[in-house]
């Protein structure tokens, strides 16, 4: 779906943040030609709009692919999952909490399915695995329903941030894609020896949270 070999692959992509709705967050998706890689980054900030009182809540930020063009019959086309059962991506994170998006056909526009992206060795490059089945819809960050993917209505996928925390992130990505089974267990097994060698309290708990989580999905 997305694999940044070069700067031109960046304009597949486009950025957002909380100052379409006036907010103070800063977001950027460049090129970095030391990691060859794109590189997401920018600062976090939660402060509210003092001329838009309608406004609540502020501070996200995320990239996410175009909208798909539409078919010759100016009919909205999709990517189709259905016989893939994950999603992957190479990345190299700081600590903060990511998501990774997915837009499908649903019934707001405004709806997506995320899952957090969860990183076990920040600052270092790895491969995070995810189940498909795993995502949750979402509506401006609130959990709406249960209801799974349309594996053949997939429209965009992207990485957002949302960790109410002002500050700036940073992270590398190198290529996102959607697999199958075989091949999520070879990265799962990779990432397994990757995440064992880690003594940091913090993703000591995520690990354990993650093998929860897949334990629940194998009943």
């Amino acid at each position: 779906m997305l694999h940044f070999t070069g700067p031109e692959v960046l304009k597949e992509c486009i950025t957002r943040s909380d100052k379409e709705i006036g907010g103070y967050s800063t977001v950027s998706l460049d090129w970095d030609p030391q990691e060859k890689a794109a590189h997401f980054h920018g600062n976090l900030s939660l402060d509210l709009p003092p001329s838009r009182p309608e406004v609540q809540r502020s501070g996200y930020a995320m990239f996410r692919t175009r909208d798909p063009p539409k078919n010759f019959l100016d009919e909205e086309t999709y990517w189709d999952w259905q016989t893939l059962s994950h999603v992957a991506l190479r990345v190299k994170g700081d600590r903060r909490k990511y998501f990774v998006n997915i837009q499908s056909k649903t019934a707001l526009p405004t709806e997506i399915h995320q899952h957090r992206l969860f990183l076990y060795n920040p600052g270092e490059w790895e491969v995070a695995v995810i189940p498909i089945n795993q995502f949750l819809l979402t509506h401006w960050g609130r959990v709406e329903s249960l209801q799974e993917i349309e594996k053949d209505k997939v429209r965009t996928i992207g990485i957002g941030l949302l960790d109410r925390r002002y500050g700036p992130f940073s992270l590398y990505v190198d290529w996102i894609k959607a697999i199958s089974d075989d091949e999520a267990e070879r990265y799962i097994a990779e990432g397994r020896a990757r995440a064992a060698k880690s003594t940091n309290p913090e993703l000591l708990l995520e690990k354990r949270v993650a093998e929860a989580r897949k334990k629940e999905m194998e009943l």
